[in-house]
């Protein structure tokens, strides 16, 4: 039964977005409070919300990839139900695959396709704590273009799809430019012939860094038409960071080819920014031009924010 009445938040060209990770979405499944939720963010005028369903299988019923059913419980299907609880709001739901070109070692994934593994040149494997996919593995290609074609398919209301600075290489095993960009080409062009009119969002590391870290080009994929929407990750402790990070991007080039939005961080479980201070970074954002999007619920509004709540209360209405 749904309790939460329906609402749809002020019309706006800028992204308001808030990541749902998948902590939040296994909370939010195992309590039922999808409708509460995205009814608090729609009254708060957020438009799009970024759910994770991708970290070590998917959280819904997938032919190309296991279930994680650790975050997602038996006979329950979060994305089917973040679409329905988004439409009623007017929020936009985008599938997001957190966990791109990632995988464990112990993961049903790896261990079916061990010659889907990159190696470094000293043999080694796990890179950040994870092993990576060889993009130029013909198999990968294909794995992504099913994943991607599938959930556009199968969920004609979802409003797009996004992935982040894991849809990349470490730069521990070699330069992948190339060959990131060449499957970002396959997986982009056979979605849009399945949904032409999806979303299809970026949310990456500035520019340099992605390219040289990550071998993420992603100006030159918005360049050849292949991204829509870019929500850049500028994670940092002060809004006076932020503006500078702003400064010295190159934002203002990009925004005129694509919707432009910011990535913030509220913080992890163990430290996290005071409500002020994400508030105080919204408001550089804003008075550069550009949408914003919070990183996480579960740290911003979520289940670790009922600690303050004149603080949280003042911060809900400035936002």
């Amino acid at each position: 039964m749904t309790f939460a009445p329906s609402h749809t938040p002020q019309s706006s060209k800028s992204i308001k977005g808030i990541w749902l990770s998948h902590v939040g979405n296994a909370f939010l499944t195992y309590t039922t409070l999808t409708d509460n939720v995205f009814h608090q963010l729609s009254r708060l005028n957020y438009n799009r919300v970024y759910v994770d369903v991708y970290n070590n299988g998917t959280t819904y019923s997938s032919k190309y990839a296991p279930r994680n059913y650790l975050l997602s419980f038996p006979f329950t299907n979060p994305l089917k139900t973040a679409i329905k609880e988004g439409k009623r709001q007017g929020l936009k739901i985008y599938a997001w695959y957190e966990h791109g070109l990632m995988t464990f070692p112990d993961a049903k994934l790896a261990q079916k396709h061990p010659d889907w593994i990159l190696t470094t040149s000293n043999q080694e494997k796990l890179i950040d704590n994870h092993w990576w996919l060889n993009p130029a593995n013909p198999e990968v290609q294909q794995y992504f273009v099913n994943l991607f074609t599938e959930v556009a398919a199968s969920y004609p209301d979802i409003d797009g799809i996004q992935v982040d600075d894991h849809w990349g290489i470490p730069i521990q095993f070699g330069n992948h430019i190339d060959e990131m960009t060449e499957l970002t080409q396959k997986v982009v062009r056979a979605v849009r012939k399945v949904r032409p009119e999806l979303v299809i969002s970026l949310s990456p590391n500035p520019l340099g860094f992605s390219r040289t870290k990550y071998s993420q080009d992603w100006l030159a994929w918005i360049q050849a038409g292949l991204i829509d929407e870019l929500v850049m990750q500028l994670y940092r402790q002060t809004s006076h960071e932020v503006a500078l990070s702003i400064d010295n991007s190159i934002l203002p080039e990009v925004s005129k080819y694509v919707n432009v939005a910011v990535g913030i961080y509220a913080g992890s479980w163990h430290n996290q920014k005071s409500l002020a201070e994400i508030q105080r970074q919204i408001s550089v954002v804003k008075q550069y031009g550009y949408g914003y999007a919070i990183f996480a619920w579960k740290t911003s509004f979520g289940i670790l924010r009922f600690a303050n709540r004149r603080e949280k209360e003042t911060y809900l209405k400035a936002i």
